[in-house]
């Protein structure tokens, strides 16, 4: 292994997925949300009916990420980069919980 090689401990990659699992979820979540509330509301258009379909395939992954980043604490393997992916995978869950809590009242 030369200097220039770069290690990643096999411990951590599970949890850097869970984060980056997590970070495109997140993002997904946020832009589908937007965009298909936009294409809901606009009456030119087709329809919100992807950006439904790609938030839902956004939510997937961030509760993938979810679940990978809880496995990972469980076993003790990366415990920063776990919680780090678990904060991050809870957010977007928390503000839907939270947008469906607003629009019911």
């Amino acid at each position: 292994m030369s200097d220039t090689d770069v290690y990643v401990s096999p411990s951590r990659v599970p949890a850097l997925i869970a984060l980056l699992l997590a970070i495109i979820g997140g993002a997904g979540m946020a832009w589908n949300f937007v965009n298909g509330v936009n294409a809901a509301l606009d009456g030119s258009g087709n329809g919100a009916g992807l950006f439904v379909v790609l938030f839902l395939v956004s939510a997937a992954l961030v509760l993938a990420a979810l679940v990978i980043s809880i496995v990972c604490l469980v076993r003790g393997k990366a415990r920063g980069v776990s919680g780090v992916a678990l904060i991050v995978s809870l957010v977007p869950i928390v503000a839907v919980i939270v947008l469906r809590i607003a629009a019911m009242a």
